[in-house]
């Protein structure tokens, strides 16, 4: 039993000692970041389709290289297929020739989505994303 007190006072007068005090080392110093290179943005390659590939084709023929149209409406005198997707819409005209055959006369392709700095060739581009594989 006087081995209890003795104890608690021994541990009391620990806790209650001096303090020591840890050697400070200066913060570690911060690492040398590179500059940043920029490199020149790489050029596109060519488109894998050009607009003027599908002028005068048949409805058959168009569907056969782009697939299936997100709409057809049929106008006075003409059928206007959309085609739509993340990058662009593209609008085909078809009109009637002499042989009373629907064919291509005019593609309009609307402000590309993600096709911005493609100078001269997002019309292209557009047409491009919906071929099928």
């Amino acid at each position: 039993m006087r081995f209890y007190p003795v104890l608690i006072f021994s541990l009391l007068l620990v806790a209650c000692g001096p303090e020591e005090k840890l050697a400070q080392s200066p913060p570690p110093a911060p690492e040398e970041v590179p500059e940043p290179v920029i490199l020149e943005k790489p050029k596109p390659a060519p488109p894998a389709f050009q607009m003027s590939n599908i002028m005068g084709l048949q409805k058959s023929t168009v569907e056969s290289i782009l697939g299936a149209p997100s709409l057809k409406r049929v106008e006075k005198g003409a059928e206007v297929w959309l085609y739509d997707n993340q990058f662009c819409n593209a609008h085909i005209y078809f009109y009637e020739n002499d042989n009373s055959d629907m064919h291509v006369e005019y593609v309009e392709t609307s402000e590309e989505k993600n096709l911005m700095g493609l100078e001269g060739q997002r019309a292209d581009f557009c047409i491009s994303t919906f071929l099928k594989n």
